[in-house]
């Protein structure tokens, strides 16, 4: 089995210690991102713009690792507050409106995120057959 991984690439979170992203036998985990810039600062801002900042992150190492989000299989997304769950159902509703392409999803709600942000996604994609 060969592994690949995505540690960086132009536009995407870097200067940490880890991958991006890891595939091995077509299945992609992507690592958790809250909303950072291309040089991996944060941005805080209001929750709508900090999961579209972190979302924009997964897409983007996705893309870079060579998958699509019609490729996600499962979405785990992680609130520093569950108040925000039925947002992050409105803003799932805009990214996949047909729930039968939608991937599975787990949210939950975490003590603490890394730099006080208020969402972090991470996903594992899958390429079909």
């Amino acid at each position: 089995m060969t592994i690949t991984r995505t540690s960086s690439s132009p536009g995407l979170p870097g200067g940490y210690p880890f991958s991006l992203a890891c595939e091995a036998d077509g299945v992609c985990f992507i690592s958790g991102m809250p909303s950072l810039d291309p040089e991996g600062t944060f941005w805080p801002g209001t929750f709508e713009q900090e999961v579209e900042r972190a979302w924009h992150n997964v897409v983007a190492i996705a893309e870079a690792a060579g998958f699509s989000t019609g490729e996600f299989l499962y979405v785990q997304c992680v609130l520093a507050d569950i108040g925000d769950y039925s947002a992050v159902n409105d803003w799932w509703r805009q990214q996949f409106p047909d729930v039968s392409t939608a991937p599975a999803r787990f949210t939950f709600q975490a003590g603490a995120l890394p730099f006080g942000a208020k969402i972090e996604i991470q996903a594992v994609a899958a390429r079909g057959t």
